[in-house]
């Protein structure tokens, strides 16, 4: 496997899905969606157990980089910007889908663990889900989804690039930290997709895995 090979996975597999829902469009019940939605839910909330197991990280230190990084987060209002700039485009399946492909703790925890360590699995995971995410995003949007692909590639091929040149600066303490928050992160992905953590708002946590790289 070479550098990066998880996001062309990933991007191949945006581009079959979308491609499958452009083709099947009505012929998806809503039942069938729910069920997808659900199965990637515990298969996010079992991703971020298995990071938590994995890692040892500095407790305290990790619980103060949570609390500063959602700090500023919140302050910041990263996820109701986000929100209104998704309300403005709704009708953009090529924004809605590239939004919902890069910006998360799997992405960045992915593209962190394949250039540091040269572990591809948790891209890979990830690129399943998107693919069929894909799918019934572009049943519903139709073909702007197919062109997040290209979004995907660029955005998740700098930043494993980015964490490649720069991993000789990240101590391996400071990735046991980030791995273990992205593991945190990630399971509580899993519950919010499963509709049982619907009020913490997510992606004001996310400053909290940038701290913890370079603190």
């Amino acid at each position: 496997m070479f550098l990066g090979f998880g996001t062309v996975v990933n991007f191949g597999l945006v581009l079959l899905g979308s491609s499958f829902g452009l083709w099947a469009r009505r012929g998806i019940p809503e039942s069938l969606r729910m069920g997808v939605m659900h199965a990637i839910g515990i298969f996010t909330l079992l991703l971020g157990v298995k990071l938590l197991v994995e890692n040892k990280p500095e407790t305290i230190k990790v619980f103060f980089l949570l609390v500063l990084g959602g700090a500023i987060g919140y302050w910041l209002s990263l996820e109701e910007r986000l929100e209104r700039l998704s309300q403005g485009f709704r009708s953009s399946g090529f924004l809605t889908a590239s939004l919902l492909f890069t910006v998360g703790p799997l992405t960045f925890t992915g593209c962190l663990l394949e250039a540091v360590k040269g572990d591809s699995g948790l891209l890979l995971s990830k690129a399943f889900m998107d693919g069929i995410s894909s799918t019934l995003l572009s049943a519903t949007f139709g073909r702007g989804v197919l062109f997040s692909a290209f979004y995907v590639l660029f955005f998740q091929l700098f930043l494993t690039f980015a964490f490649y040149f720069f991993g000789n600066f990240i101590s391996p303490q400071a990735m046991a930290n980030t791995l273990f928050l992205g593991g945190g992160l990630m399971l509580a992905l899993g519950l919010k997709i499963l509709g049982l953590l619907e009020d913490v708002k997510l992606l004001n946590l996310m400053p909290s895995l940038l701290l913890s790289v370079v603190v």
